[in-house]
């Protein structure tokens, strides 16, 4: 969500001249679903949202972005649910592993694991 509405504008690749113009707004949720890899600077990211966008934060949870370029700061006034999906099921990963743990025991991504030569994991979760 940014202020011109529903658009993927996101990183471009590396080696890859995309022209995408990034417009400075900001999606809460990156940050939040990246919480098992970057634990540390997720949670620093989390905190920073709550205690310096009071507008971003709403009934439930962090709005999906703002946007503090240009003449008026600009916060989202929606929420997207694959968005707020993707952060209840990381942050459910970092603090539990529940989900990690089912979906690792599917017949299916432990076949493609051993095919892969896959053998752990480096949050020491076995991966067969």
């Amino acid at each position: 969500m940014s202020p011109k509405g529903y658009i993927s504008c996101g990183a471009k690749p590396c080696d890859v001249d995309l022209n995408i113009e990034n417009d400075g707004t900001v999606t809460p949720c990156g940050a939040i679903g990246s919480i098992v890899f970057t634990p540390k600077e997720s949670i620093k990211a989390m905190e920073h949202y709550y205690n310096n966008y009071p507008k971003l934060w709403r009934k439930y949870g962090l709005k999906d972005g703002y946007n503090l370029e240009g003449f008026k700061p600009w916060f989202a006034k929606k929420y997207i649910g694959i968005d707020k999906g993707i952060e209840m099921i990381m942050i459910e990963n970092y603090l539990k592993g529940t989900i990690w743990d089912y979906f690792m025991k599917n017949e299916y991504v432990q076949k493609g694991l051993k095919i892969l030569e896959f053998s752990k994991s480096r949050n020491k979760r076995s991966y067969v």
